[in-house]
């Protein structure tokens, strides 16, 4: 492969919800890249802001798909992987950058490992710490013991981040930034458009290693990412999809025994947390901000369980069900 089309194997997808300056320059470092702005997607989940004015104006060839309410991450990034026409495709959070010889450390990990269908890249915060890039499958075993525990003794299974500079097997990774090995679609399917944020990415690779697929963590694909602008934004709501993705995970993809355990489980330790820090924030006389939204937080998910787990809870916008996001 020569320097000039590495990126030219590439289509991106990024998608898009009230990222603001973010946007933009997230897809100027994968045009620094070498890919071809005709071979940007953008799709945008019914952002209220104006980021993709600038695009528009500084970018023209980049392709845009707008949907009229929020579609979640899935659905989104299968719209733009049924148009995406590169040997590879990129999938780029609006909230993170490519650094210099990413498209080309996936390219090479694609080549040299014929069965790769999923390559996730390194992930570091602006300051240049490492990220969690990986993630381990979840389990009922995950959900009974405690993460500390289950670090001791598989440290290896649960580290979320690596100092390797070689790519390595791995469960699932963290969707931030991967890439995927287009030839593959036909056969792995789509991301299930039934997780609506979070979990959609661990569910696909999954499903690729059930296939007889591998998917790996490529250190060498480098992006910065600023992490959970959506998520921090809507942090209460955030965590009512966590959880909803996570029930939809069991219910998929696990015994309907581990399925059950966990729906009981899940609102149980959503009490704890909330009677905790109510407990802390009463101690503290209310002086810590944080520990009042906290609590305020886990009430709310408490609440969400109570009443039924409603579609309708979580984050804002969403398309209504059998709605064309487009209109």
């Amino acid at each position: 492969m020569s320097a000039d089309n590495i990126g030219a194997r590439f289509s991106a997808v990024i998608v898009n919800y009230n990222g603001g300056a973010m946007l933009s320059e997230c897809v100027h470092s994968v045009l620094r890249e070498g890919a071809a702005a005709e071979q940007i997607i953008i799709v945008d989940n019914g952002s209220r802001g104006d980021s993709l004015a600038s695009i528009e104006r500084d970018i023209p060839g980049a392709r845009i798909i707008r949907n009229v309410c929020n579609a979640g991450f899935a659905r989104a990034v299968n719209q733009g992987l049924a148009i995406a026409a590169g040997d590879f495709i990129l999938l780029l959070n609006n909230d993170a950058q490519l650094q210099p010889g990413a498209l080309r450390a996936f390219a090479e990990a694609f080549e040299q490992i014929p069965l790769l269908a999923i390559a996730g890249g390194q992930l570091r915060y602006p300051d240049g710490r490492l990220q969690n890039a990986i993630a381990p499958l979840p389990t009922l075993t995950a959900e009974l013991l405690p993460r500390a525990l289950l670090k001791w003794m598989f440290p290896r299974r649960f580290e979320g981040k690596t100092a390797t500079s070689v790519p390595i097997p791995v469960e699932s990774i963290i969707g931030a930034c991967v890439a995927v090995r287009r030839s593959v679609l036909p056969q792995l399917g789509l991301m299930d458009e039934d997780y609506f944020f979070f979990l959609e990415e661990t569910e696909w690779c999954q499903r690729a290693r059930r296939l007889g697929f591998q998917v790996y963590h490529v250190p060498a694909a480098r992006a910065m990412h600023v992490q959970g602008q959506t998520a921090n934004a809507f942090r209460s709501q955030a965590r009512v999809e966590f959880q909803r993705s996570k029930l939809t995970f069991f219910k998929k993809t696990q015994p309907r025994a581990a399925y059950l355990v966990v729906s009981a489980l899940l609102p149980i330790k959503t009490l704890v947390n909330a009677v905790a820090n109510t407990l802390f924030c009463i101690l503290t006389v209310g002086a810590n901000r944080r520990l009042r939204i906290k609590a305020g937080g886990y009430w709310y998910l408490m609440a969400w369980h109570v009443l039924g787990r409603s579609r309708s809870w979580g984050l804002p916008g969403k398309c209504p069900r059998g709605k064309d996001p487009r209109r």
